[in-house]
């Protein structure tokens, strides 16, 4: 009878879990998803490719939704138990709260022993796994990040095109900016001089259409037809204007393709120890590295913390329960991550341990929980 009911609970809890980790999944990846879609649609690329990426991306959030998941499936789950008076009818035949909270309290537990390994593991290797696929789409199709007549910035530079040929890697009607600081300008009038990116000055370059090329260490393009200007805004008369029919303009840039090198997130927590060693050897700051390490232990086992406060509330939550688990759920999320951001900025500013002040959102919503299930019990 009693695994029954356990089966039975798990059952109820698995399907809101499902639900609330796929509208959460799908909340946290919506601009990625734009993005995606658009690579397709208006950046020929392929729809393997994008099917692949999103494959990769989509793992790597599961960090942030399990714990939401968890806290929305608990909540609404009991609540529904508690609307429908199922939690009465247990009572009256004798089960106690320790009966029907242990089967999702155990099953959450394995939860986060799997995000553990997950956090600290698998979700590096597979943001490294997009950041190595991505790069090879730019490196075959490196307009996938211009847009057609709208700004983007390269390094120092921004670049304006009427028209982005993604397939032939292309551009129509260029225009490049580049805006210097007049405190650090200084005017160059030698009009003999050819190499334009060495003019300390605001200029700009135009031209009718240019290819473009990503390597490792930046973006070239090749600009045909086209002219360049240098204006001493003080001085209109010494405008520099000169015209070329074809010009070699690169653009460096440290992370156009990276190659072999890891971002914090491609860490595995091993080597993010083994530096955070190393800096502290050498006097450097790595409070961001020793952030990013306590932050995969806090969503690994925030479940838990959240299952503690959400099944006493789930549990009395009576008529209207769901409407309520959710309305609950949406105001420990907003508490839990606002705190957790305030402990980050204190950790990586240096005004606090992060071994001890990223903790403090599982413990104040693991105390409030415990101080519920007091009441619960009482009750």
């Amino acid at each position: 009878m009693v695994k029954k009911l356990h089966l039975y609970i798990i059952k109820e809890f698995f399907a809101a879990f499902v639900f609330g980790l796929a509208v959460f999944s799908m909340l946290l990846l919506l601009d990625q998803i734009f993005q995606l879609i658009d690579l397709f649609l208006s950046k020929g690329v392929a729809f393997f490719l994008v099917v692949k990426l999103f494959a990769f991306i989509l793992p790597n959030i599961l960090s942030l939704a399990v714990p939401m998941a968890v806290l929305f499936g608990v909540l609404i789950s009991y609540g529904r138990l508690s609307e429908d008076n199922e939690i009465t009818a247990m009572k009256a035949n004798g089960l106690g709260y320790a009966t029907l909270s242990v089967p999702v309290i155990v099953f959450i537990c394995l939860i986060s022993i799997f995000m553990i390994f997950f956090n600290h593991f698998w979700s590096p290797k597979m943001h490294s796994d997009f950041r190595n696929l991505y790069e090879e789409i730019l490196t075959k199709r490196p307009l996938v990040t211009f847009s057609e007549k709208t700004i983007t910035k390269l390094g120092d530079y921004q670049i304006y095109a009427n028209k982005v040929d993604s397939l032939n890697n292309s551009l129509s009607g260029v225009n490049i900016y580049k805006f210097e600081d007049k405190k650090k300008a200084q005017l160059k009038t030698d009009a003999k001089q050819t190499d334009f990116q060495s003019q300390s000055n605001s200029w700009r370059i135009a031209a009718s259409s240019a290819s473009v090329k990503v390597y490792y260490s930046g973006v070239k393009l090749t600009l045909y037809n086209g002219y360049w200007q240098l204006a001493n805004p003080s001085k209109i008369n010494s405008m520099i204007h000169m015209t070329f029919a074809s010009y070699e303009f690169f653009i460096p840039l440290r992370n156009a393709v990276r190659g072999n090198s890891s971002s914090l997130k491609e860490m595995q927590s091993p080597q993010i120890l083994k530096t955070i060693q190393s800096y502290k050897m050498q006097n450097l700051p790595y409070a961001a590295y020793e952030s990013e390490f306590w932050l995969r232990w806090i969503f690994a086992v925030a479940s838990i913390a959240f299952v503690l406060i959400a099944l006493p509330r789930g549990i009395m939550s009576g008529k209207g329960g769901k409407a309520i688990g959710f309305g609950i759920s949406l105001g420990v999320i907003m508490f839990y991550y606002s705190l957790l951001i305030l402990s980050m900025n204190l950790a990586e500013r240096g005004y606090a341990s992060a071994a001890l002040i990223m903790w403090l959102p599982n413990f104040a919503v693991t105390v409030c929980g415990l101080f519920l299930f007091r009441k619960m019990v009482k009750k």
